[in-house]
């Protein structure tokens, strides 16, 4: 703004003047931004309680299912020998624990060095005259790496030199048998280099590594030398064979045991599920769609349709008319028309923001319903104007078919594609836009004006191209067929399941989402069985799944040793059993034999080739030297280095043994560490002892309403704020006549009044105590919050803003119940089922209530409670508006400051006019 002195000829207060000639204006331009800023900190307001609210959302996952309650506690009688912990899954009742023995780790302790090593010393000096020493490090698991002297630590190991000592000190780096490990010379020159470092012993562990690789020295393995050497390479070649096809044989047993064992819940889950259906009162067509309908989420239920045969239509695209496109996954689609028709009569159609229109007015729904429970849509100019509106759907079959568009894509020589657009300019693969010079054959790069016209790009890119390689451009046309009286919304769909399931068998609500909740975890679970695919066993297989699952339906439906149903379902199962037993008997062969060769597992993994040809001749040296060792011939082993050997846990639960390379074992919903040996027998064990965690279950219910409690007070607090009417954000002249700390108060009276009888803060807080308030059936009987003494105040009692929220009666930490009966932990010692069963309810039904709130609109996004994209929209607006009224001041005020400097420019001219005359007349 430039410098403006004024005033200066006729002495008025020219700024003052001007001030309020446009003070309307800047009236104008302070409201708006008083608004503008109002709405900021409501945003801000709504962003800081839709946290609160979505973090209770997301608390309220786990609570939702019977896992989230079933605590358990547990003690052990010495928890020197062991200490345990019990997950939801733990059995209730008293154990036998046995500790047999404690992992530990491989330990060797190397022998004493020359008292002048230290962490520098290298090998040479240590007396080690080797060229490349070979060594290798055979681990508990059978699998053996081949390492340079100067590479110990890296291969797998801890290895440290401990000065003070003069020991060098390797171990493995966890417990047990399979991490335990074995240094063993490879070639001479490396068991030369051990014995220097003072790491070559005689152990279990390292003989027994060399007498696996000596007795390929021998024909047919004998380890005793009593026969004489045979072909090594054979020997070592017939070996690798012979754990390959035992590797082999090995997981194709599995494979079978594997299917067959998941086989037994699947039959069970199939039986229960079929039964389950037959029960239902419905067809089979409509217990196919059922079936499919129970595993589907809402959302996808949403996004489809579905026909009498179960045939699952997903929307896949629309077609150039604005019908959807469904899809089976397999090219069959189904097209809609949607209908909408208001309760005048009259035809809708549905806009792209969620409106309705029948071309001459338009509606938006209504936080209102009508007496059927529908929303009311209401006239978006005529508050008044209410109708309701209901959708129809007719599905067809569609045939797709290719058109022209009378546009064309062109490709150039390098491949690069270019494609004409409605307005007859073309756009290519790099970005740019060109013109069409079709008499030349040629692209020439234009830019694209906003009102469609084109220019030439001076030095721009232009692209020749050939008339073969000029196509025009097809769009898939669907064409509709038949009338399709089979299809229906899959979300209608499984609502009229339901509601025939019901009637049907007359159950209670209670009843029938126990009975979908079954059918549905059998449906899951058979589903799961019958789409996981087999990647060992063909598909012939008589133990496949495909041949498993065709023989659980035969059973069911033709009989198994004369039975049929459940009954043909179970002869089949037990007769699997012994296929499972000997499948066991001979992997533990495969696996005996795999065993035998385990050191040459690398080199049977291997591809035939240059690599395996080297690794076998690398091998039959390691044979070579194993030989001399084993039979004597190399006795250069340090006398004074000791070697343990890692060992597994043992320890046996209940009279059952259980082996693990660590300490900590996971058994049943138990997780039980290791500390010390009990010894065997019922006379050392200690016991474990587990039952339901009555006080975990209880604190996990008053944390879930302390959270709740804190939530709803504030939107309470917030819906009931006192009005702040008469304050409005203070503009900074405003600010500079008060001191920070009116300033501040001032504010603060604005903000906390942001939310108060706020429409979509109330449509929140009725949400969440309707849910609360609701009552949970149970084997013919209603449970409420307050049948476990848990209840609201009231408004006579609760302090202020505090009326909907939940104390329970006899919690020390709450004054105003403290006195009464606790009868939540009563109910909760005498039967935790019943009280879990409905908190679980409550709580989905929560869940769901919020979930709904903080649905996607044309006015909100997802997990957003508050219309926060039409905020966003109004602060644009605010922002337009002030830059508006900020133009319009400015202009205002250019003006009358030119008119004031006109007349102070005549002024200072009649001034010097006047002074000249009176000079003149008489000075």
């Amino acid at each position: 703004m430039p410098i403006r002195i004024t005033g200066l000829a006729s002495g008025l207060d020219t700024e003052a003047i001007i001030s309020a000639l446009v003070s309307s204006y800047n009236y104008k331009t302070e409201k708006y931004k008083k608004a503008q800023t109002k709405l900021s900190w409501k945003q801000d307001a709504w962003k800081t309680l839709n946290t609160k609210i979505y973090s209770l959302y997301t608390s309220l996952d786990g609570l939702r299912f019977a896992s989230g309650y079933n605590l358990k506690s547990t003690t052990v009688s010495d928890t020197t020998k062991a200490t345990v912990t019990a997950t939801s899954n733990a059995v209730n009742g008293t154990q036998k624990l046995n500790v047999l023995q404690v992992a530990q780790a491989g330990y060797l302790t190397g022998g004493k060095l020359d008292g002048t090593v230290t962490a520098n010393t290298t090998l040479a000096e240590l007396g080690y005259t080797g060229g490349d020493g070979k060594i290798n490090l055979t681990l508990g698991d059978g699998t053996t790496k081949s390492i340079t002297v100067n590479y110990l630590k890296e291969a797998g190991v801890n290895a440290s030199y401990d000065e003070t000592n003069k020991r060098i000190y390797v171990s493995s780096k966890e417990t047990g048998v399979d991490n335990d490990f074995a240094l063993t010379g490879g070639n001479t020159d490396g068991i030369s280099a051990l014995s220097k470092m003072g790491l070559n012993i005689s152990s279990d562990a390292t003989d027994a590594t060399y007498q696996s690789y000596a007795k390929y020295y021998y024909d047919g393995y004998d380890i005793t030398g009593g026969m004489t050497a045979g072909n090594i390479t054979q020997n070592i070649k017939d070996a690798i064979d012979a754990y390959n096809n035992a590797l082999d044989a090995y997981n194709k047993a599995n494979a079978q045991n594997s299917n067959l064992s998941a086989a037994y819940g699947y039959a069970s889950a199939y039986s229960a599920m079929q039964q389950a259906l037959e029960k239902s009162g419905l067809s089979a067509n409509e217990q196919k769609q059922l079936t499919k309908l129970l595993t589907m989420t809402a959302t996808e239920r949403t996004q489809s349709i579905i026909a009498d045969d179960g045939t699952v239509y997903t929307k896949n695209s629309t077609d150039e008319d604005g019908n959807t496109i469904f899809s089976d996954g397999n090219g069959n689609y189904i097209q809609r028309v949607d209908t909408h028709t208001g309760s005048d009569g009259k035809t809708y159609q549905l806009n792209d923001d969620g409106t309705y229109t029948d071309g001459a007015k338009t509606y938006k729904i209504s936080s209102e319903k009508d007496s059927s429970g529908n929303y009311y849509y209401v006239n978006t100019d005529d508050a008044n104007d209410k109708i309701t509106i209901q959708t129809t759907s007719e599905y067809y079959d569609a045939t797709a078919r290719e058109a022209g568009t009378g546009r064309y894509k062109i490709t150039d020589a390098s491949g690069n594609t270019y494609t004409e657009g409605e307005n007859g300019v073309y756009t290519g693969s790099d970005g740019k836009t060109y013109r069409l010079d079709a008499a030349n054959h040629q692209l020439i790069e234009v830019t694209v004006e906003d009102d469609g016209s084109t220019a030439d790009v001076g030095g721009g890119k232009t692209v020749s191209y050939e008339d073969v390689n000029k196509e025009e451009i097809t769009k898939t046309v669907y064409d509709r067929g038949t009338k399709r009286s089979d299809m229906s919304a899959s979300s209608d769909a499984l609502t009229e399941l339901k509601e025939k399931t019901q009637t049907s068998q007359n159950l209670t609500d209670g009843e029938l989402t126990s009975y979908l909740n079954t059918l549905t975890t059998n449906v899951n679970t058979v589903n799961t069985y019958e789409s996981t695919q087999d990647t060992v066993l063909e598909t012939s297989d008589p133990y496949s799944r495909e041949s498993i699952v065709a023989a659980v339906k035969d059973a069911y439906e033709n009989g198994y040793s004369s039975s049929a149903g459940a009954d043909g379902v179970t002869a089949y199962i037990n007769s699997i059993g012994s296929v499972i037993a000997q499948n066991k008997e001979d992997m533990a062969g495969y696996q005996e034999t795999m065993d035998t060769h385990e050191v040459l597992s690398s080199i049977a993994a291997m591809e035939n080739g240059a690599e395996r040809d080297a690794a076998i001749a690398d091998f039959e040296t390691q044979v070579q030297m194993a030989k001399e060792v084993v039979a004597g011939n190399v006795a250069d082993f340090n006398t004074d280095a000791k070697k343990i050997d890692g060992q597994d846990a043992i320890i046996t639960l209940n009279g059952i043994e259980y082996t693990g390379s660590s300490n900590s074992f996971s058994i049943n919903g138990l997780t039980i560490t290791a500390q010390a040996v009990t010894g065997a027998g019922d006379e050392n064990a200690v016991t474990i002892t587990t039952q339901t965690d009555v006080q975990g279950i209880y604190d996990k219910i008053k944390d879930f309403l302390t959270q709740y409690n804190s939530l709803i007070n504030e939107i309470t607090s917030l819906y009931n704020a006192e009005s702040a009417s008469g304050y409005e954000p203070l503009t900074d002249d405003e600010k500079d006549a008060m001191s920070d700390t009116e300033i501040e108060k001032w504010e603060e009276k604005i903000k906390s009044a942001l939310l108060r009888r706020d429409d979509s803060l109330e449509s929140v807080m009725n949400a969440m105590t309707s849910a609360m308030s609701k009552g949970v059936e149970i084997n013919g009987k209603t449970y409420y919050l307050s049948s476990f003494g848990i209840r609201t105040l009231g408004y006579l009692n609760a302090a202020e803003n505090e009326q909907y929220a939940y104390h329970i009666d006899g919690d020390a930490d709450d004054s105003s119940v403290s006195g009464n009966a606790d009868k939540l932990m009563a109910a909760i010692t005498s039967d935790p089922d019943t009280v879990i069963t409905v908190m679980q309810e409550l709580v989905t039904g929560l869940y769901n209530s919020i979930g709904d709130k903080m649905k996607a609109t044309t006015l909100s996004s997802s997990y957003t409670v508050y219309n926060d994209k039409e905020m966003a929209s109004e602060y644009s607006d605010y922002t337009d508006l002030i830059k508006k009224w900020e133009e319009k001041l400015e202009a205002q005020e250019d003006y009358w400051y030119e008119k004031f400097s006109a007349m102070e420019t005549a002024l200072t001219k009649l001034q010097s006019q006047t002074s000249s005359l009176t000079s003149m007349l008489g000075g």
